[in-house]
């Protein structure tokens, strides 16, 4: 059973059960609409962990990132949060909350950079 697919039975709000790790240890469960954008659900998963203990011990939600594994076994950060959940395709519906590795602006600049042809 594909949750993924265009024509699966995932219900008629097309909503699709998330589980959601966060770096306290804390393990939220969402029901999150399947064409909802990665910005979408981590705000949407921010107000929920605000009720959650040990939600004092994150840093601001820009410092994070999701990560999941996808349909090809490969272990993938969700840098681009522009991409939709049912584009993103996970293996199982189960997103990591990891700590960025550097700031966006600067991986920005960077990108820039290159394409700009500056060392």
């Amino acid at each position: 059973l594909d949750i993924w697919a265009v024509d699966s039975q995932i219900g008629a709000d097309g909503s699709i059960s998330v589980d959601f790790l966060l770096p306290t240890g804390i393990y939220i469960n969402l029901d999150v609409p399947r064409d909802a954008t990665i910005s979408q659900i981590k705000q949407l998963l921010w107000k929920q962990a605000h009720s959650y203990p040990l939600f004092h011990l994150l840093m601001e939600i820009d410092s994070y990132m999701f990560s999941c594994v996808n349909q090809t076994a490969v272990h993938e950060e969700l840098e681009d949060e522009t991409r939709r959940l049912c584009d993103v395709r996970p293996f199982l519906p189960v997103l990591k909350l990891v700590t960025r590795n550097c700031d966006p602006g600067e991986k920005l600049d960077s990108k820039i950079g290159v394409l700009i042809g500056k060392g």
